[in-house]
């Protein structure tokens, strides 16, 4: 295949368009880009927020090996404490990310059938994803009560 220069033609065009009174080429469509944006902060939040859900379960991994830990003299209790207060912190904060991520989607998804399907289905399984997550904060933190009741009923014998 041959290249062709053709600059002089595209500029001819261009002296044309303005000779002609054309001065700018507007978007073919102002909804579609606006749809566009729409998606994009409602799948930019999903992302987020599926980023942070992931974050506390490395912090629960790390606690549960804390928690998990039956040692008479060294017991990480600051540590577990501090872990537990940041990620039921995390847990509370990614409910009303989730609550927002609900309004994004409610008042600014259009009423396409495929995309309100997919927008549903991604909150679904955030939802799914930040309820075993805390499921399993819930778990940790009994495993570690009844830790705490064995080093007691250890530490009176």
């Amino acid at each position: 295949p041959s290249i062709r220069d053709r600059t002089r033609e595209f500029l001819l065009t261009v002296q044309s368009a303005k000779t002609h009174g054309i001065t700018s080429v507007k978007p073919a469509k102002k909804t579609s880009m606006d749809a566009y944006a729409r998606r994009k902060r409602f799948s930019s939040k999903a992302a987020d927020i599926g980023k942070d859900i992931h974050k506390t379960a490395d912090k629960l991994a790390k606690l549960t090996k804390l928690a998990k830990s039956k040692s008479l003299f060294d017991d990480p209790a600051a540590e577990i404490s501090e872990l537990s207060y940041v990620i039921t912190q995390d847990i509370q904060r990614l409910n009303e990310d989730l609550d927002e991520l609900s309004r994004i989607h409610e008042l600014e998804n259009p009423s396409n059938g495929q995309s309100n399907d997919h927008a549903s289905a991604v909150k679904k399984c955030l939802q799914s994803n930040l309820k075993t997550t805390a499921e399993s904060f819930r778990s940790v933190l009994q495993i570690r009560s009844e830790n705490l009741q064995l080093q007691q009923s250890r530490r009176s014998e």
